[in-house]
């Protein structure tokens, strides 16, 4: 199994939540993957990184988990590592409330639901067509017909 967690932080990235709700999501404005005690994410700050929860889920204010099976773990792990250090794809992410518009996908670099999409296909399961789902929001996955948990508030943290 691997988990896509869903989250919205507070106070939200302007950014981040315009390309969100622009894209239809009026809930959350990024996602990650959680597996084998790590976060695999791309963030427009960090780019891809792995990381552990704690601090992937600096700032966030609420998340819903989804569980999605796959077929190859190890695959899947190999795939988050080896994206790590690449760079964040502004190009791709600014684009998505054009969903129409050209394919910009560029293996090079990933915004947070493009990296969800790809680890789970490299684990196995392509849960979207990949040869027509060129562009995938966070919106997207939540939408697959798969398990959620109940939206779940995380502790803000007090400076």
């Amino acid at each position: 199994m691997i988990t896509v967690r869903f989250t919205t932080k507070f106070p939200p990235s302007i950014s981040s939540w315009l390309i969100a709700h622009l894209a239809g999501s009026k809930l959350f404005s990024h996602c990650m993957i959680i597996m084998d005690g790590k976060v695999f994410e791309a963030t427009m700050l960090h780019g891809c990184r792995v990381v552990g929860l704690e601090v992937a889920m600096h700032g966030v204010t609420y998340y819903q988990d989804m569980e999605i099976p796959i077929t190859n773990p190890k695959e899947a792990l190999q795939f988050g590592c080896d994206q790590k250090g690449k760079g964040y794809d502004f190009f791709g992410a600014f684009g998505i409330p054009f969903l129409a518009s050209e394919d910009w996908n560029d293996d090079s670099k990933w915004w947070c639901s493009e990296l969800c999409f790809a680890m789970i296909g490299a684990g196995g399961n392509w849960v979207l067509d990949k040869t027509m789902q060129k562009r995938v929001t966070p919106e997207n996955l939540r939408m697959l017909n798969y398990s959620k948990s109940e939206i779940k508030f995380y502790p803000l943290e007090i400076a």
